[in-house]
């Protein structure tokens, strides 16, 4: 039987470790004794790091915490061949950070094409890139990864662009992060994508989702997590059915976030034990 490991993705947290609402140790004991052992941050440029970035770093050391990924953001395709480089130099260092922090995976995020690139075009300049990203972190111990990114539906955001992708690559140092409730919006559901990226799975977020108000402009929007239509359950089935080792990393959408996390960590693990 594959045993949980849940870890908590920190960018709904910035804000309150920035503004000073929210001590990161006080955040950090209140994770470990929720069962959450894992962190996964977004990455700073080192110039722009944060006044509570040591205290996360330490504090998370004393507690016996470990660093589960780390999400990177760049835009690999970019507008210039010189927009492609300074992202895959920023990547470069990103890895540099993870490999210090003893993380082993990390998350790229946040690209899309060219403006008057086609999305087909812009799938191929992303996997050239991510070859490159890929060829550069091996041997540092860090897997790259990228996931069915939600931002961009018509991008990267489906199994089958998302498959299209990390084989265009075709690196033995990329894989996917698989994010149950991205897939919505590219019309596609976590249960549907499974077969087809089981055997690329490094990583796993998992959130919740329920249809926008009419009018809104919004699809989709956050929920608790369980609470929703984003097969919590049916993706963490599938996970647990595969003898899944990583890490489950919670991404909560409702404010303040601290307590939902922590409601999350007892649904999700409740729900690994049903499963």
């Amino acid at each position: 039987m594959s045993d949980l490991r849940q870890s908590v993705m920190l960018f709904p947290f910035n804000k309150q470790l920035t503004d000073g609402t929210l001590s990161p140790r006080d955040m950090l004991r209140d994770f470990r004794e929720a069962g959450l052992t894992g962190l996964e941050p977004s990455l700073f440029r080192r110039s722009e790091t944060p006044s509570w970035w040591g205290d996360l770093v330490s504090g998370a050391k004393d507690l016996g915490m470990e660093f589960a990924c780390c999400v990177i953001g760049a835009n690999l395709v970019g507008e210039s061949d010189a927009d492609r480089q300074a992202a895959l130099d920023w990547v470069a260092q990103g890895v540099e950070i993870c490999a210090g922090l003893g993380c082993p995976t990390a998350l790229v995020a946040g690209s899309k094409p060219a403006t008057g690139m086609s999305n087909e075009e812009g799938r191929k300049v992303l996997a050239d890139a991510l070859a490159k990203v890929a060829e550069c972190a091996q041997g540092s111990g860090v897997t790259m990864t990228i996931e069915d990114f939600g931002v961009y539906p018509e991008f990267t955001c489906s199994s089958e662009h998302v498959l299209e992708v990390v084989q265009a690559a075709a690196h033995p140092n990329l894989k996917i992060t698989f994010d149950n409730g991205n897939f919505l919006f590219a019309d596609d559901t976590p249960v549907q994508a499974f077969p087809r990226l089981k055997e690329l799975i490094r990583h796993v977020h998992i959130k919740d989702f329920v249809p926008g108000d009419p009018g809104s402009g919004r699809r989709w929007v956050g929920t608790a997590i369980g609470s929703g239509q984003a097969m919590v359950r049916e993706s963490l089935a599938l996970v647990k059915g595969m003898e899944y080792k990583g890490w489950v990393s919670l991404e909560v959408s409702i404010a303040p976030p601290l307590p939902e996390a922590i409601q999350a960590a007892k649904v999700v693990r409740d729900l690994w034990a049903e499963v």
